[in-house]
């Protein structure tokens, strides 16, 4: 109906400027258009027509592009509804999980590992340094220091003993939160598995240290054999009393999972 309007409209107009193209033409003698004549008509009809119809083709094309642009906004919502990526440090390997983004890889790092007996504070947690440190031109103080990491003994991997510990920076892009379980070497149900290793932590009459969840599979940095004693990984185990047992066991490693939802 409302196509048959815009017609009459655009017909309507079309027959007086007809009309007064006629009376300009009769004036100057030249051929007039008749205004009656269908053939005229019908011709500006299907013009107008032909026209509407590549309008409303176009108008259909654009729609589709927005609904496709608008899927494919929703599944991306869908599939990270929070907007951004969650991150976890991976101790003891320099690269990230499959499925997840490198931020940077370095060199694990805390506070030096024992200093007399009258000195035990300072800093606890573990830091991920990277390898391309951005350095100032201005000295420190002496009383807060970062000492590279080592593994102490061979709980890790064969040969691990005194070997220097690399870590890496990882974002999950697909998740919102990530989490370090200790216990457990796989993921509760609707978490994914980051990955999986070994709960570690400094002596227990060392200074305070965070646990950290080395990897199964640790990689060792090129060159760092030596045995500097700086800032030390203990492989944790358990020790029954207030921890009942079971479920745990007595001296047991304790395995560790970093999962991601």
């Amino acid at each position: 109906m409302a196509f048959i309007i815009v017609l009459q409209l655009l017909l309507y107009f079309s027959l007086g400027f007809m009309g007064e193209s006629s009376e300009n033409n009769e004036r100057h003698g030249s051929k007039r258009l008749l205004l009656n004549d269908p053939d005229a008509i019908n011709n500006r009809l299907n013009t107008l027509e032909l026209s509407l119809q590549q309008q409303q083709a176009t108008n259909l094309q654009q729609q589709a592009r927005i609904s496709q642009q608008e899927a494919t906004i929703l599944q991306l919502v869908q599939r990270n509804p929070q907007g951004h990526g969650s991150t976890f440090v991976r101790w003891g390997r320099s690269q990230c999980p499959s499925q997840t983004e490198l931020v940077y890889s370095g060199y694990a790092a805390g506070q030096e590992y024992y200093y007399g007996t009258s000195r035990f504070g300072g800093p606890s947690n573990m830091l991920c340094l990277p390898k391309d440190p951005e350095l100032s031109n201005r000295t420190g103080s002496s009383s807060s220091r970062l000492y590279g990491t080592e593994f102490e003994g061979n709980h890790f991997a064969p040969g691990s003993a005194n070997e220097d510990v690399p870590c890496a920076l990882c974002r999950s892009n697909d998740t919102s939160s990530s989490v370090m379980i200790p216990g457990r070497k796989s993921c509760y149900s609707g978490w994914k598995n980051e990955y999986f290793g070994i709960l570690a932590s400094g002596c227990y009459n060392c200074k305070a240290s965070s646990y950290i969840c080395v990897d199964m599979n640790p990689e060792f940095i090129s060159g760092g054999e030596r045995n500097n004693d700086n800032n030390l990984l203990y492989a944790t185990s358990m020790k029954c009393g207030s921890l009942p047992c079971p479920p745990y066991h007595n001296d047991l490693e304790v395995y560790c999972v970093v999962c991601s939802k």
